[in-house]
């Protein structure tokens, strides 16, 4: 199980993909039966995904409102300030998607680590099935 702790917030986001990014199979139907579940599992994440997305996108319109709403409220002369200003009182907003960021990307790698894995399961496959035909199985 991978779980990624957002260091603000505490909260903890659990991927229980990752048995199966580590998992080795030991015969044909095995293999098979794998290649189904992460292929499966795969597609499955593709609605995840979109929504960690939308989430990530959401934290930095909330993150670009507040500082702007800051910028305009601030009563300081330089613009310096008033920018610094607006990044104090938004600091919590920035740290919110800062973490939607990382939780969207440590699931994205492990989307790719998944495909990687799909793929040499798929090899190994064709490789079992080509040794077992000239074996001489095929009758």
């Amino acid at each position: 199980m991978v779980e990624f702790t957002n260091q603000q917030s505490g909260e903890v986001s659990t991927i229980p993909d990752a048995d199966l990014v580590n998992y080795q199979p030991v015969g044909p139907l095995e293999l098979e039966q794998l290649i189904r579940e992460v292929g499966d599992r795969l597609e499955n994440a593709v609605p995840i995904i979109k929504e960690l997305w939308a989430r990530r996108y959401a934290a930095e319109r909330e993150f670009i409102s507040a500082r702007a709403k800051a910028l305009m409220r601030s009563s300081e002369r330089s613009v310096t300030r008033q920018r610094a200003e607006a990044d104090l009182a938004t600091m919590q907003q920035k740290n919110d998607f800062d973490d939607a960021k990382e939780i969207l990307h440590a699931a994205e790698e492990l989307q790719k680590a998944l495909t990687s894995k799909l793929y040499g399961f798929l090899n190994l496959n064709k490789v079992q099935s080509a040794a077992y035909m000239a074996g001489g199985f095929q009758r």
